[in-house]
């Protein structure tokens, strides 16, 4: 260890030398400019005096860097500034522009890499986005990172055809070698992310639904299976398997789950002239219409808000010219799904107008909360919920939803 004399490692000197270390490493190591000391005390006006060589007798100095070096070099005995300040705080001083600098650089090679690797028109506002969040700064696994999403988005970007339809599972094993690469917590989901919004010309989502939608619009699932939409009497396509295991459900009467995996085997959503289907909210729903095999009907139920799958399966059902109803809660959720599921699918609302809600609401029910929505289809209906205030939900009505069905045959 290092033993410095008392007049350079006295304990008063600690704020001087503070501020000449900022001033120093400032500089860059450069023994150069000065720095105004205030003495508050007559010790720390002594101890000032014997660093410099000479009596001081005002309430402010002026301690010039390179006079301070020279006097240092000659007297010491370790050395000028730089080694008397690494003695003095047991770890070198550091040069800030240098450091600025280097990082600087670190966090510009991946962004230069990501210019040199995508030159799409939409690469600059990707670009842009990463070095304004900082997401690639200080990281070893930068550079790696922003050649893994150049060939992610090479793939998807590609603008010959159809986009392949796949999972990430799918994705990331047969582009970098590891299923999993391109999982939620990864940075690389992150900055894929970033650029499917910048080719898209939208702003980066905030809500795993949105996340979703934009994966999906490149023809990307987080999976085949995880997600499903469940159905009952449904009879869609002609001899396909999974045609067949629809129909054999809806023969037995029995609700079934489907997957993207099943909705890639239907060649065709071909369904019966005037089919009639009730697009419901709740699986109980779909529960109550099993129990009771209600004819000449079949259901879809969203649970909640829609997943991609039952927007495909609707999407694909309306699109064959199946007549689709829409049922749900009276609450303020309830209302936006439904709005989206009558305005998207053209379904057409079932036992949801202003009289159903009123025969049926309780003043002991449960209060309506979260952000009002107005209801596409009856205004009247929306006034009446904000006036009650309360909520109705699918599984108080069943009973009415089933006998207006049944009755419907």
């Amino acid at each position: 260890m290092t033993v410095l004399p008392g007049w350079i490692a006295d304990p008063v000197l600690r704020s001087a030398w503070d501020l000449i270390r900022t001033r120093f490493e400032q500089a860059g190591l450069n023994v150069r400019g000065k720095v105004l000391v205030r003495p508050a005390t007559r010790d720390e006006r002594h101890a000032i005096g014997a660093l410099l060589g000479r009596t001081i007798t005002s309430d402010a100095v002026r301690v010039d860097l390179a006079v301070l070096d020279t006097r240092l070099n000659e007297r010491s005995g370790v050395g000028g500034l730089e080694a008397v300040l690494a003695a003095l705080y047991g770890t070198p001083p550091e040069d800030r522009p240098a450091v600025r600098a280097a990082r600087d650089e670190s966090r510009e090679r991946p962004l230069q890499l990501a210019a040199e690797l995508v030159t799409a028109p939409w690469s600059s506002q990707w670009i842009a986005g990463l070095r304004r969040t900082g997401l690639l700064t200080n990281r070893g696994d930068s550079e790696q990172t922003i050649r893994e999403a150049a060939t992610v988005l090479g793939e998807l970007t590609d603008t010959e055809g159809a986009p392949l339809a796949q999972s990430r599972v799918e994705l990331g094993a047969r582009l970098l070698g590891d299923a999993h690469a391109l999982d939620r917590d990864r940075l690389l989901h992150q900055v894929v992310m970033r650029g499917l919004a910048a080719t898209a010309g939208v702003p980066i989502p905030d809500g795993a639904r949105e996340r979703e939608d934009l994966w999906a619009k490149h023809g990307v699932e987080p999976d085949l299976l995880s997600r499903t939409c469940l159905v009952w009497g449904l009879r869609v396509g002609t001899g396909e398997p999974t045609a067949r295991r629809l129909s054999d459900a809806a023969d037995a009467g029995d609700p079934v789950h489907v997957t993207e995996w099943d909705l890639r085997r239907v060649g065709s959503f071909a369904v019966a002239a005037g089919t009639r289907i009730l697009v419901c909210e709740n699986p109980r729903v779909v529960e109550g219409l099993a129990e009771r095999r209600v004819d000449g009907w079949a259901a879809v139920c969203t649970a909640g808000e829609p997943n991609l799958i039952v927007g495909q399966v609707l999407g694909n059902l309306s699109g064959a010219g199946a007549d689709l109803y829409y049922h749900g809660d009276f609450d303020w959720p309830g209302i936006a799904i439904a709005n989206r599921v009558i305005t998207r699918f053209s379904a057409r609302p079932w036992q949801m107008t202003c009289d159903d809600y009123l025969q049926e609401v309780r003043s002991d029910g449960p209060a309506l909360a979260g952000n009002q929505v107005e209801p596409v289809w009856d205004h009247e209906l929306g006034a009446a919920m904000r006036s009650h205030g309360r909520a109705l939900h699918e599984e108080t009505v069943l009973a009415l939803i089933l006998d207006g069905l049944a009755a419907s045959r």
